[in-house]
């Protein structure tokens, strides 16, 4: 069975970097929480050089079931936990609703340009 998902993180120009207001990730450790969570073979993560709205920083792109999510703003490590257990739960429940914090952090983007103005 193919895996349900995909989870982009990015790690390019601005995601990542403190110096650019993001908080500073190490990958091993974002990789280190992902496998604790659970998720292999059923979601991919993948890091990436630039997802395209840097005025977002930290974005991460989740792709389950055929749905695009795109997330600002996971700049703690509990964000990104909380980002793990929806994946966890969304993998196996397609259409499963977001929670309150992860909510508030989701926008549309279509591509091009620097991103979404921040609210």
């Amino acid at each position: 069975m193919a895996d349900p998902g995909l989870m982009f993180a990015c790690f390019g120009c601005c995601c990542g970097h403190a110096n650019n207001g993001a908080a500073r990730f190490v990958r091993p450790a974002l990789r280190r929480a992902f496998d604790a969570a659970g998720l292999q073979g059923r979601v991919r993560l993948a890091f990436s050089e630039c997802l395209g709205p840097c005025s977002e920083a930290n974005v991460v792109f989740l792709y389950l079931h055929g749905r695009p999510l795109w997330l600002r703003r996971i700049n703690t490590s509990d964000l990104f936990e909380a980002v793990l257990a929806y994946a966890r739960i969304a993998a196996d429940a397609p259409g499963a609703p977001l929670p309150a914090d992860l909510a508030e952090r989701s926008f549309s983007w279509t591509g091009g340009g620097i991103g979404p103005e921040p609210s």
